[in-house]
């Protein structure tokens, strides 16, 4: 079945133009599998399916990476030219100048726009603290680490906080660096059984459970929350780089809005640092966090800086109807724009649907090329690696320690895929048992 639907897809896409994303994990066996998903448009709706996922024999540079891809697209006969977009986490590995996958599949596809997961550049950029901050996010994680460490400490914090909403402090994970928003978030709501427990099992850290330490935290708690929604506002299937960008966008502005708040002795837009200061800040803090929110910015606005000069060029996608024809001149598409202006009833397709559904229902027949340039360059493309993040989960529960033997791949792509067997094909290609 999943051979069926294998070549389901690669049917699919011999149509016309797609776009990969590429991640890679390790399971419980420690081998390296390679996971990659396709994104293709099927009768004017982008769809979104795994091409192919594979075990790395060796290593994991990009030449191993590169090598198993195209393996892959000479056994179906893919064409590099479909090949629009590629999207990783931005690992040396894959963006290397001289022996990444990037380098190689630029020699085969050197028209293939290179997109770095905009998930996990945010992650990167939330990671940009204050010396004071790092510790105080630090202590925060020691204290946890320290309770959570044993079942006993564990049980104990437990029984301190059978009248609170939570029982139960949330472990930090490097790897998912965001989990500190959530980390955060409960220390805060959970501070008064946690200075409980540590007076008994470890004055030591709870003498560093001073007033400023608390409001350093819930500081935190309040940033990395607005993180936190930004972050999900980017998963799904549906986004794309002009949504996310957006998102970034977004947070951008709305930290600007925090920290001009914040500088006029404002924090109703920071919950929990309004309820732990009790509305009132000394200078010094207003000065730290003020200065921790404009690194934010200048981060953001740096990580991403590439993304903003390619949506620049071609702000018309996203809506045509407000463009110049000096617009589309370096993809000389000026009477097509004309003629997408003269026409009132794309106009009100467009208001109605969007801009998405406009290029991809209505552009194709009446502005071929400027539709073709917004499909490839902004529609197609993936912004993030989330589906093969995603994906990541199911392999887990395929592949458990128990079954760590077994051949993953098959069951895997039937785990995840959106594409139905042809059952009754099959059924026919199977010969019935003959009789003695």
């Amino acid at each position: 079945m999943a051979a069926n639907v294998e070549t389901t897809l690669i049917d699919k896409l011999k149509n016309g133009s797609f776009a990969i994303q590429l991640d890679e994990t390790t399971t419980v066996a420690d081998e390296a599998v390679l996971i990659v998903y396709v994104q293709y448009i099927e009768e004017a709706t982008v769809k979104q399916d795994i091409l192919m996922s594979v075990n790395l024999q060796t290593t994991t540079r990009g030449e191993d990476i590169f090598s198993v891809v195209d393996a892959f697209f000479t056994k179906h006969n893919l064409a590099y030219s479909d090949l629009v977009a590629y999207c990783t986490d931005g690992a040396a590995s894959m963006m290397g100048k001289n022996k990444g996958f990037n380098s190689r599949l630029k020699e085969k596809a050197p028209h293939c726009l290179v997109f770095h997961c905009m998930i996990h550049r945010q992650a990167l950029a939330s990671k940009n603290l204050s010396e004071e901050l790092n510790e105080t996010l630090k202590t925060v994680v020691k204290i946890v680490n320290f309770i959570k460490a044993r079942p006993l400490n564990k049980r104990l914090f437990a029984q301190l906080c059978e009248d609170e909403t939570h029982q139960m402090l949330l472990l930090h994970t490097e790897v998912r660096w965001l989990s500190r928003g959530k980390v955060l978030e409960r220390f805060v709501e959970l501070q008064n059984p946690i200075k409980e427990f540590l007076g008994v099992h470890n004055k030591k850290l709870q003498e560093d459970l001073t007033q400023e330490f608390l409001i350093k935290a819930a500081y935190l708690a309040d940033i990395f929350g607005l993180y936190n929604e930004t972050n999900r506002r980017m998963q799904g299937a549906e986004t794309n780089v002009m949504t996310c960008k957006e998102t970034v966008d977004a947070f951008v502005r709305k930290v600007e809005c925090r920290k001009n708040r914040l500088t006029k002795g404002d924090l109703q837009a920071l919950p929990a640092l309004e309820k732990e200061s009790k509305g009132k800040l000394p200078r010094e803090l207003i000065r730290v966090f003020s200065h921790h929110m404009t690194q934010l910015q200048e981060e953001m606005t740096a990580r991403f800086s590439d993304v903003t000069e390619h949506i620049a060029k071609d702000a018309w996608v996203m809506d045509p109807f407000l463009a110049k024809e000096e617009d589309v001149e370096h993809i000389h598409a000026e009477d097509e724009l004309m003629d997408v202006h003269s026409n009132s009833l794309l106009k009100r397709f467009f208001d109605e649907h969007g801009y998405m559904r406009f290029w991809l229902v209505k552009g194709q027949d009446v502005a071929s090329r400027l539709a073709r340039h917004a499909i490839t360059k902004f529609i197609l493309p993936f912004a993030t690696t989330y589906l093969s993040e995603t994906a990541f989960s199911s392999l887990v529960t395929i592949k458990t320690k128990a079954r760590n033997k077994l051949d993953v791949h098959s069951d895997f792509r039937l785990a995840v895929t959106k594409i139905k067997p042809y059952i009754q094909t099959l059924a026919q290609e199977m010969q019935a048992q003959i009789s003695h």
